[in-house]
């Protein structure tokens, strides 16, 4: 059993990524110590490679930053995959597929889950066996915590992840004893500093007003209190856990943020939904993970997010909410296909551990989604308008009533998108197959 840090990680190699739309230079040099790290104390030489999602002024600074390190860094691979470079694997990658496979990964529009699936891709592009994640927004903690320094996310993810489930020294739920042959598939943190959810504005008048948007996203009631209270607390200090958690179910606790994440397998095995705009979809390679037995670690090595702006800017608020609006209607619609053995169970004897017959049965449970209860999906956007945003004050009284008078057309884009997950779930086999005969190495080699 691992009982301490001492462990040889259970996979061959991995790639680290910081997918940005900004300037990246501080999350470059930030995580360029946690590699160092992860190489002297694995003698893993993992490869950085900063993923742009699309072609702003930033790119050409971007790319001066990432060739000054390369410099620096001799023995450190570095890549920039930019729009250009990406779009040249993409249209290798998706020959003979349908057109709209190939243009969910062409398009610049904002969609989390692409921008994941594409780092699920280009992992295997790489000949890597597993991801790490960081966001260009956030950097290593101790850089603005001192008491914080070595504590490394990395450690954790290359010590947990991959590993049977009975090998580790975290404690099993009463109940759930049959997860101990399960691999662990994602091990993962939170962040320190900007909450993952712009709810400060209500936050500083009642919390209230949170536990209500909790509760209309579709939250257990029971648990929206100590929820919200764990993710978004008033004041953040840093109390020095250094605490692992087995995940059995979504949503039940804090769950890792994307932008603190390692992945394995199961990047070969459950895309993301292609849902603009949508700030969840991202997460449904976890949830579903979850529920088909797979587990995920959480850990509370935070890395530090970056604060925003406080000012109001009515369209960037609008675009936010929107997105808000389109998650809402995810948790709910997705919600049955998270609940634990929904559609089937995973087999830890298995190679590829989803079984034919469970792959279709997920594949046809998401077909099933699109046209549903299309009244009371609008509805709950209405309501979260109504209830949130335009009692709140005139600001934001106008973001509201423009969810209003747009929820139909948010839940028939969403039946839209549900209906293009399908279709990549049934493609991605082929996909992940084809992607293992690209070697992106090749055509983004590291810089000099």
């Amino acid at each position: 059993m691992v009982t301490s840090l001492q462990a040889e990680p259970a996979f061959e190699s991995s790639v680290f990524f910081i997918p940005t739309n900004r300037d990246c230079s501080s999350a470059a040099n930030s995580y360029l110590t946690e590699l160092e790290f992860a190489r002297q104390r694995f003698g893993r030489s993992i490869p950085l490679v900063v993923s742009e999602t699309d072609q702003g002024p930033y790119v050409p600074t971007n790319a001066r930053t990432l060739a000054e390190l390369a410099n620096k860094h001799p023995d450190q691979r570095i890549h920039h995959l930019t729009v250009d470079l990406q779009r040249t694997y993409f249209e290798q990658l998706f020959v003979g597929e349908p057109a709209a496979v190939k243009d969910m990964f062409l398009s610049q529009q904002r969609n989390y889950g692409i921008a994941m699936n594409k780092l699920y891709l280009m992992t295997v592009s790489f000949g890597a066996d597993a991801l790490h994640r960081r966001d260009s927004d956030t950097r290593l903690l101790q850089e603005e915590v001192p008491e914080a320094a070595g504590q490394y996310p990395i450690e954790l993810e290359l010590t947990y992840l991959g590993r049977p489930v009975g090998e580790l020294d975290v404690p099993i739920p009463a109940g759930a004893e049959g997860v101990k042959d399960a691999p662990i598939c994602v091990v993962g943190g939170n962040y320190f500093g900007e909450w993952n959810l712009d709810v400060k504005d209500f936050a500083s008048r009642s919390y209230e007003i949170i536990y209500r948007l909790y509760e209309i996203l579709g939250f257990d009631l029971d648990k929206v209190v100590d929820l919200v209270h764990e993710v978004f607390p008033a004041e953040q200090v840093y109390d020095g856990r250094d605490v692992r958690t087995l995940l059995l179910v979504p949503n039940e606790g804090a769950n890792p943020d994307c932008g603190n994440v390692a992945i394995t397998r199961i990047h070969e095995l459950l895309p993301n939904t292609p849902s603009r705009n949508n700030p969840a979809a991202d997460y449904f390679s976890f949830d579903s993970a979850m529920a088909l037995g797979i587990p995920s670690l959480h850990h509370t090595r935070t890395v530090f997010h970056e604060y925003h702006s406080g000012r109001f800017d009515p369209d960037q608020k609008q675009l936010y909410w929107e997105g808000v609006a389109r998650f809402a209607d995810y948790f709910n619609v997705y919600g049955p296909l998270f609940e634990p053995n929904s559609v089937g169970r995973a087999d830890a004897s298995a190679a590829q551990l989803l079984p034919p017959d469970v792959r279709s049965a997920l594949s046809r449970a998401i077909s099933a989604i699109p046209g549903t209860a299309r009244e009371s999906r609008v509805a709950r956007i209405k309501t979260m308008a109504e209830e949130v945003l335009i009692p709140f004050d005139d600001r934001y009284a106008r973001v509201g009533k423009h969810l209003v008078a747009n929820a139909d057309r948010y839940v028939r884009e969403a039946d839209e998108d549900y209906a293009k997950h399908q279709l990549l779930m049934d493609r991605w086999p082929a996909i992940i197959e084809r992607a293992r005969n690209i070697d992106l190495v090749k055509l983004a080699p590291p810089l000099r």
